[in-house]
């Protein structure tokens, strides 16, 4: 059985039967940064924990999460090249840094293009139309995508038409090598996602959606999650996270699900991820 269990804004942790997976971790489902979130209490410690941060921006990248190996877990870190530069003294045994360190080995840094693989996982950093990387993940037959902040980002209400455009090039720029990778038997819709987590931000404007419609019309995606809607104060929260769960505004359910998972601490449940 598989759980995916939304945290906060862009957090979610996977727990498959053979490792956890948490992407982007920021806040606690209450909105607090602590160093030991109380998520991590329902997380098994005799199995892998991998963890993986997109970019450096405050809301998918929170450094209290190198203090989670003190806590008793096996945690494997990957993170973009933008995040490592700014975690390096994370890393110092020689470093004045009193917050949490971690071992350099615990760490794997990917550049959009790169991969690793080992025993039980492999992760494939893709681009993103911000900062850092969208994340491609591979593990016990379950395939699954992390956007990071990959999104159609086009304010269509306050922009021309050619910077609209622009932005939705930029945006299918980055797709055509996560097509490459899905579509490389050459069908049409390649190789299925089990779990995806994307943007769906209403913050900008009517055009909000676009960009997950266009992923969806793309691609096979199993089971859809909405993300990146608990920016600003609750009252502002809360329309964008309803915004968000529109999902037909942006389905496609000739392929797969799109879930409407949206409080903090909520969570599915899986039987066959397939």
């Amino acid at each position: 059985m598989d759980t995916v269990t939304y945290i906060w804004h862009d957090c979610f942790v996977v727990e498959i039967p053979s490792a956890t997976l948490v992407f982007d971790y920021w806040r606690d489902v209450d909105g607090s940064a602590p160093e030991a979130p109380g998520f991590l209490g329902s997380v098994r410690k005799d199995k892998p924990l991998y963890v993986f941060v997109s970019h450096f921006h405050k809301d998918h990248y929170n450094p209290d999460i190198f203090a989670w190996p003190a806590l008793g877990f096996d945690v494997r870190y990957f993170v973009s090249v933008d995040v490592w530069k700014r975690m390096r003294h994370i890393v110092s045994r020689t470093s004045v840094y009193a917050g949490p360190k971690v071992e350099a080995d615990r760490v794997v840094v990917l550049r959009p293009g790169a991969s690793y693989s080992d025993s039980t996982v492999s992760v494939k950093a893709f681009p993103s139309t911000d900062v850092g990387n969208s994340w491609f993940v591979e593990i016990d037959g379950r395939r699954i995508f992390h956007a990071g902040d990959l999104n159609a980002w086009i304010w269509r209400d306050e922009s021309s038409a050619s910077e609209v455009q622009a932005g939705l090039d930029a945006f299918r720029n980055c797709l055509a090598p996560i097509s490459g990778v899905l579509k490389a038997d050459g069908s049409d819709s390649g190789m299925p996602i089990d779990y995806c987590f994307f943007p769906v931000d209403s913050r900008i404007g009517s055009g909000y959606y676009v960009g997950a419609r266009l992923f969806l019309q793309m691609f096979d995606v199993r089971n859809f999650f909405a993300m990146h809607f608990a920016l600003g104060d609750e009252a502002e929260r809360e329309v964008r996270r309803a915004d968000a769960m529109r999902t037909e505004l942006y389905a496609n359910a000739s392929r797969g699900k799109c879930h409407q998972l949206s409080s903090p601490g909520s969570y599915l449940t899986f039987s066959s991820f397939s």
